[in-house]
């Protein structure tokens, strides 16, 4: 499980970032623990500390310190639940120090970061499943993550509008693969914790029938 936005740090003192809370991963990761998996969180920096019930939760700052997270972790687990929302650009170069300011105008040349949702998905094994995420306009929420479902190679993925980021409840749904869209049993906006439990009902049959192959 992933949760949380990334900081890509533009010199000693900023950072691009995103308002994700990470509050939607961690509650799908309790709600994981709540159907009996062993989880693993891996948490970006969100500004509370996460709770104590977690054995496992390495922390990351950035989308390579991400990247290294998932290189070490992803292949001894069956599930990836990528929820944490990862820059998708960052500054081509740090600066050191911190930038003044001397009454011009500013600029930063940025990169893409590297797209760890697509490399988790080519990297699994047979037997691992991949859900994705897509927080996109409503208008254009489920085809767009319909494209992104079949563009990253995923099993899954959940769409989200952009209305909702930063908030306490989520009004999304999930699509599979293999073409199907489930839905939550009440429709609009619902609380978090609800959605992730609900979520991980869903996902749980999915999830024996690929680890029995």
């Amino acid at each position: 499980m992933t949760a949380g936005p990334t900081h890509e740090p533009i010199d000693a003192v900023r950072y691009l970032a995103n308002r994700s809370s990470g509050r939607l991963g961690e509650a799908i990761a309790e709600a994981a623990v709540g159907q009996g998996f062993e989880t693993t969180l891996l948490l970006g920096p969100i500004p509370r500390e996460p709770a104590p019930r977690w054995r496992r939760c390495p922390r990351f700052e950035r989308c390579e310190d991400l990247r290294r997270l998932l290189a070490s972790e992803w292949p001894r687990h069956d599930c990836l639940i990528m929820a944490a929302a990862v820059a998708d650009f960052r500054p081509r170069q740090v600066q050191a120090g911190k930038l003044r300011r001397d009454g011009g105008v500013a600029s930063i040349e940025l990169e893409s970061t590297p797209d760890l949702l697509a490399e988790s998905a080519s990297a699994r094994t047979a037997r691992q499943f991949v859900v994705g995420f897509a927080l996109e306009p409503r208008e254009r929420l489920e085809a767009s993550a319909r494209t992104k479902l079949s563009r990253k190679g995923i099993d899954a993925i959940v769409a989200n509008p952009l209305e909702t980021m930063d908030s306490t409840c989520i009004d999304g749904f999930l699509l599979l693969a293999d073409g199907r869209r489930r839905d939550p049993p009440r429709s609009g906006e619902i609380d978090k914790g609800e959605f992730a439990r609900w979520l991980m009902e869903t996902l749980t049959p999915l999830l024996e029938v690929r680890a029995t192959g």
